[in-house]
């Protein structure tokens, strides 16, 4: 993808949430150079793979595609020089580091504004910028799934269980939350000259994601399409069990006649389109437990597969509840290039796109840097000779 082509970013960042912020920016374009420790990888490289070439955790390929990898000791004068150097030629300065870390080192605001006024400051934390827990860390689990409320609205928390399948949830919607405002702040100094500081966190980033629940919360109610027993709900706003104990969901919302009709005869019960029990929505919802009760045992005459046949030409919206296996062969995904393969020497790893199309065009995910490969690629184009590269390596300032 090329929308972003021309925009550099300098990548400071570790774990997943923020550098995902930068994977998808170099998705889409934009020359990002991660800055790493040359004795202290991003920890992401090494969740379940290693530094060998190509051998990094798929984790680290998913959310660091694209960058370029450059090795800098921030804790030494002349790597903080080096730093600045690429700073100055910057747009974009992202950043996951704490507060205290960030001055520190010497890449806090005041410091690499005052190396590039015009740079738009880019941060991702786990509570906001402002506020008593503003230094603390965050991390998916316990800032998405329980600060941000997730997991009290999705799951019954009283026992132990962490749902460990539903890790990276918050990571991904935040980088990518975090991408679109540093996208919005690029516009906005094009269109008027003025930079931004650019926050993005995962407790605010829960809280938008899950705000129906939280609104309702604050008004002392239920979402309505969530309230009431499960037979008591529209029969075609509901979730039903197949043969095989996979479940079909549907969310035919306004409750078109036409819909309710086509339902009726998707089902092989075109009677029930005519009876005066189920004629208006008035009536669908007055009646709703019987109607849903013929369809719970219509439903289990079939399986998951059958319904998902039967159902194809149906009007209103329905969706199969599949398991991530399946979306790869997912006619929709497969249209669309939702999933991509990318290769690298252990063999492919295919991908999920950034989700936003442009020409309805999702782009192939670039692969990912190995650690320190661009290092002197990059201090060359910044002007420094290769005597001297071979200088900083020799005292340890890069790897």
């Amino acid at each position: 993808m090329d929308v972003l082509e021309g925009i550099r970013v300098i990548d400071l960042t570790m774990w997943a949430f923020v550098p995902s912020a930068g994977g998808v920016l170099a998705h889409w374009g934009a020359d990002v150079i991660k800055v790493e420790s040359p004795r202290n990888p991003d920890p992401m490289r090494l969740l379940g793979g290693t530094l060998e070439p190509g051998d990094a955790s798929w984790y680290f390929k998913h959310y660091s595609r694209g960058k370029r990898a450059v090795t800098l000791d921030l804790a030494s004068d002349e790597g903080r020089a080096l730093l600045y150097k690429l700073v100055e030629g910057a747009d974009v300065f992202l950043t996951s580091y704490l507060p205290d870390t960030r001055k520190k080192l010497g890449f806090d605001l005041e410091d690499i504004r005052k190396v590039n006024p015009d740079i738009i400051y880019a941060r991702g934390s786990g509570q906001g910028p402002k506020g008593p827990e503003s230094g603390r860390g965050g991390y998916d689990g316990i800032t998405w799934w329980g600060r941000g409320t997730l997991a009290q609205s999705t799951m019954d928390v009283t026992g132990v269980d962490f749902p460990t399948g539903m890790i990276g949830h918050g990571d991904g919607m935040s980088g990518m939350t975090l991408a679109g405002g540093i996208c919005a702040a690029i516009a906005k100094r094009a269109l008027t000259g003025k930079t931004s500081v650019v926050d993005g966190s995962l407790m605010g980033t829960a809280i938008w994601f899950n705000g129906p629940a939280i609104i309702t919360a604050g008004l002392g109610t239920q979402p309505p399409m969530v309230a009431g027993a499960r037979e008591d709900r529209h029969p075609t706003g509901n979730i039903y069990r197949t043969k095989d104990d996979r479940f079909i969901s549907f969310s035919m919302l306004g409750d078109d006649d036409r819909d309710w009709v086509d339902f009726c005869q998707h089902m092989g019960r075109p009677d029930m389109a005519t009876d005066p029990k189920w004629l208006t929505t008035a009536d669908r919802y007055a009646n709703a437990r019987e109607a849903v009760a013929i369809f719970d045992e219509l439903f289990a005459q079939k399986t998951f597969v059958e319904w998902k046949e039967t159902l194809v030409t149906t009007r209103g919206a329905w969706a199969p509840i599949q398991k991530p296996v399946e979306i790869f062969d997912d006619p929709q995904t497969v249209a669309n290039g939702f999933l991509r393969p990318v290769e690298y020497v252990t063999g492919p790893v295919r991908l999920p796109v950034p989700p936003v199309l442009f020409d309805e065009e999702a782009g192939d995910p670039p692969p990912a840097p190995d650690f320190g490969q661009h290092t002197d690629e990059v201090l060359a184009e910044i002007g420094i000779s290769s005597a001297e590269i071979a200088r900083l390596r020799s005292v340890g300032v890069i790897l």
